[in-house]
């Protein structure tokens, strides 16, 4: 390690963070072997990660080819979006590294990429626009909500005095969550298209409509796409061999989170070569 690599924190500080400093080192071993520079992603996709997501890209030389190790269940689109267009800003060579699941949201992130690398752990979800519940501290289906509140409004008209009991399942919506639901699902439509045209070169306007129409066919929010269904759907899916020594690389990587994260990531952690950032 040079003069210039060497870690300027206490040794015991270094120590607390060992676990932080051996996913970089591994980063940087991935970036050595393959040319390319790597940003990992962890967790839900909020507002909130603007900030600390754009000071990892932005590390990233203009011009160079970024590779961004995507793990999140989704979460705001708008969101979603402004992170694609980080992504794409001055490079045209972006891909997306599925290690285990991409969804929603994440998926809608993805279709920026020049090509989305899978292998036969690797999962997208349809584009199933999510609301964050203030209550439940947490990102739920639009689709779920609308379907809730109309169910329970019908019941409730249907048996009117059964209307308190109903009403205390409504707790965490109100009209705002309802209406904002409503039009997360007619924006959806406008998403899709828009982070596609990110692509270099973007698909044909007939393929922008089909891939759009595709991603937002299933009524659950919890359908899986393969490589090989993603491939079938337009989508640039390239399978990598599980055996295969840059997915061996990439995997060991994704376990040190999996590992310390937890299966469901609900942590948000953003990770280069040189930055950190780790929230709940």
């Amino acid at each position: 390690m040079s003069a210039e690599e060497s870690p300027s924190q206490t040794p015991f500080f270094r120590a607390t963070e060992s676990a932080r400093y051996q996913r970089q080192e591994g980063i940087r071993d991935y970036e050595t072997a393959s040319g390319r520079f790597l940003v990992v992603f962890w967790g839900p996709i909020a507002p909130r990660v603007i900030t600390p997501f754009a000071d990892a890209v932005h590390d990233v030389p203009t011009g160079s080819p970024l590779d961004l190790l995507l793990t999140s269940l989704g979460g705001d689109g708008e969101t979603a979006i402004r992170m694609a267009s980080m992504c794409h800003a001055e490079r045209e060579d972006f891909r997306v590294i599925v290690p285990d699941t991409a969804a929603s949201a994440a998926t809608l992130l993805a279709l920026a990429a020049e090509s989305i690398v899978m292998s036969d752990t690797s999962a997208l979800g349809p584009v199933d626009p999510q609301v964050y519940l203030p209550a439940r501290q947490g990102f739920f289906p639009a689709k779920d909500i609308l379907r809730i509140v109309d169910d329970l409004d019908q019941r409730t008209k249907d048996n009117p005095h059964a209307f308190e009991l109903y009403s205390a399942l409504l707790a965490d919506i109100d009209a705002v969550v309802y209406q904002t639901a409503r039009a997360a699902i007619g924006r959806t439509g406008e998403l899709v298209p828009e982070v596609l045209r990110l692509r270099r070169p973007p698909p044909s306007p007939e393929q922008i409509e089909q891939i759009t129409r595709d991603l937002q066919s299933s009524p659950m929010h919890s359908a899986t796409i393969g490589q090989a269904r993603a491939s079938d759907l337009g989508l640039p899916a390239v399978y990598m061999k599980p055996k295969s020594p840059e997915w061996d690389t990439l995997w060991r990587l994704h376990a040190h989170y999996a590992y310390h994260f937890g299966p469901s990531p609900v942590t948000n952690l953003i990770e280069g070569r040189r930055v950190s950032f780790q929230f709940d």
